[in-house]
């Protein structure tokens, strides 16, 4: 299966929660010129006006700010967005898309993120669901809380023809009203026909890294 195919499940997400509204697009101020580093993250015009700076707030990774002030997220040095996911409606509603490769690895991460800023991000049950309609995905979830929000966690193996995606999601609902988050990383290889860990604990340690490190924002 063509890795486009398999990337093309997680890009649907991004309709999640966008239809029926006025998107526009566009980014931060983001960091100058001159102090930017040389990294994948901050030669890709795009993604550079979304983080907050060129230092890294952990090892190998910026701080991602949403242009709708509603939270950050841990982003990865050699990473870019998805130009052509990227969807905004004013402060209620943000889908992000971004990839990084692993070429020694041999792994490609894909990371979607749906921001939601109205009372339909209460609604556990409908933005479940969601996985279901998008990604279906019919299993349980694990629910847990750590630091104060509250994870929806499940994961499962997209297969197609032999070759596969492994896929870490949950919905991520913070102790603040109307505020949430569809989350999906998925890994696959770049290519099938080489070696490829895509089940080992440290690729999933890694995705789970990101969605950890969502922090949401009070306005």
């Amino acid at each position: 299966m063509k890795k486009t195919m398999l990337l093309g499940l997680l890009s649907s997400v991004l309709l999640l929660g966008g239809c029926g509204m006025n998107l526009d697009s566009g980014g931060n101020q983001g960091v100058g010129e001159k102090n930017a580093p040389n990294s994948i993250a901050f030669n890709d015009e795009f993604t550079k006006d979304f983080l907050e700076s060129s230092e890294e707030v952990v090892t190998g990774h910026y701080l991602f700010e949403s242009q709708t002030e509603g939270y950050t997220v841990h982003f990865p040095m050699n990473a870019s967005m998805d130009k052509a996911a990227y969807e905004k409606a004013g402060d209620e509603f943000e889908a992000v898309g971004f990839v990084e490769n692993d070429e020694k690895e041999n792994l490609s991460f894909y990371y979607n993120i749906n921001y939601d800023d109205q009372p339909r991000a209460n609604d556990i049950e409908f933005k479940l669901d969601m996985f279901d309609t998008y990604l279906n995905y019919t299993g349980d979830f694990e629910e847990y809380t750590k630091d104060s929000v509250t994870y929806y966690y499940a994961e499962d193996i997209f297969e197609y023809e032999g070759k596969k995606s492994y896929q870490y999601f949950a919905y991520i609902k913070p102790d603040i009203e109307n505020k949430g988050i569809n989350f999906i990383g998925s890994v696959t290889c770049i290519d099938y026909d080489q070696p490829c860990k895509q089940d080992s604990n440290e690729v999933k340690d890694k995705v789970l890294n990101i969605m950890h490190s969502i922090d949401f924002k009070s306005r």
